[in-house]
């Protein structure tokens, strides 16, 4: 009761100095009931969406007398079993009882706190927040986001594959494991934002503990077709050993057009370069395609990734293929409901393992 007061006062004192400040309350909560059969036992789990996890914050401008705009971002996540976390609880679970997931701990933490002043040269943010390539790999126009993205680690990434022969769970082998993790970057930081320039934005980050980071963005149009595109690397200066096949890059790009017809389609690449190479060791790549349809409030989609090497430089083949249905609709103030259908094989050298098949829906509100 004490905490409901202090957070209704903390909202109404913001709102008594909304004159001066240009404040804004918004937040979502976005919850999915999947079901994931892993070759031997089907399981159901109520998750957080981490493609887009349930959140609010608070974002405030403040016009400066000299041209200039101070800026302030707020905003805090909850996540109760997040959908890229969840995975079977048995350690062995070779017999097909006692792998139901249990719901994971409830956490709230930070998901962004920065400041920022901004003018005609573009915008310096400093704190937690978005680094220059969060977003890279997921500017997407081919619809039915709520549940498909090229980012598609985020819902059952943490899933164990299980071994053809025996069923037992590996818990090494994931598509987590065996994917890039440049999907989402947000880290204590300093970054520039440049101005818009007909439709590129280029941005470049620091993040404390040394991680450079440059991206390119593109948002427009041309005739009857929209796109959006983004490119970035970033430079990994964080390492702590000075062993061999150390990341020391990391890649990510991707491309989206859409007709006014409604059709739309999405590429998408991410790599990793690595430090001190060995003569046998392999850089990772990732390929994402997806095509989608669009009519009112609906929308459909279908894609396709395939990912080798991230899991393990020195591997014969660490192999990661997905192929998802997807479909959308938007009931109209920010209220979205979805439906997802994949499927997940891995192909790594000294273990068969099974495919996972992973379906359910989804309910997003905003506010």
């Amino acid at each position: 009761m004490k905490k409901t007061l202090l957070a209704t006062t903390a909202f109404a004192l913001v709102a008594a100095h909304a004159s001066a400040v240009d404040v804004q309350l918004y937040g979502q909560v976005n919850k999915g009931l999947f079901g994931f059969n892993d070759g031997l036992d089907t399981n159901t789990v109520v998750v957080d969406n981490a493609l887009s996890s349930t959140r609010f914050g608070l974002k405030g401008a403040q016009a400066l007398d000299n041209g200039l705009t101070a800026s302030v971002l707020f905003e805090n996540e909850m996540a109760s079993n997040p959908s890229d976390a969840f995975l079977q609880n048995s350690v062995n679970g070779s017999t097909g009882t006692s792998t139901v997931p249990t719901s994971g701990s409830t956490t709230f933490t930070e998901r962004q706190a920065r400041v920022g002043l901004s003018g005609g040269f573009g915008g310096v943010y400093l704190g937690q927040q978005s680094t220059a390539i969060d977003g890279v790999i997921t500017q997407d126009l081919a619809g039915a986001q709520d549940v498909m993205t090229a980012d598609y680690r985020k819902i059952g990434g943490a899933i164990n594959f299980r071994t053809e022969t025996t069923n037992a769970l590996n818990s090494g082998i994931t598509a987590n494991a065996l994917t890039s993790n440049i999907g989402t970057s947000r880290a204590d930081s300093i970054r520039y934002d440049s101005p818009i320039y007909a439709g590129f934005q280029g941005r470049a980050s620091i993040a404390q503990g040394g991680d450079a980071e440059l991206a390119a963005y593109y948002d427009g149009a041309m005739g009857d077709f929209r796109m959006k595109g983004a490119a970035g690397i970033r430079m990994v200066n964080s390492n702590v050993t000075t062993a061999a096949n150390e990341v020391e890059s990391l890649y990510g790009a991707s491309f989206s057009v859409a007709h006014n017809s409604g059709l739309a389609g999405t590429v998408a690449y991410t790599a990793n370069s690595l430090d001190k190479k060995s003569a046998t060791a392999n850089e990772a790549e990732g390929w994402y395609a997806k095509v989608g349809y669009a009519w009112d409030a609906f929308e459909v989609a279908a894609d396709y990734g395939t990912n080798e090497n991230f899991r393990s430089a020195t591997a014969a083949k660490d192999e990661l293929d997905v192929f998802g249905l997807g479909a959308q609709y938007n009931l109209g103030n920010g209220v979205s409901v979805a439906g997802l259908y994949r499927n997940m094989d891995a192909d790594v050298t000294g273990t068969n393992t099974q495919s996972i098949d992973l379906y359910g829906v989804n309910m997003r509100v905003k506010f």
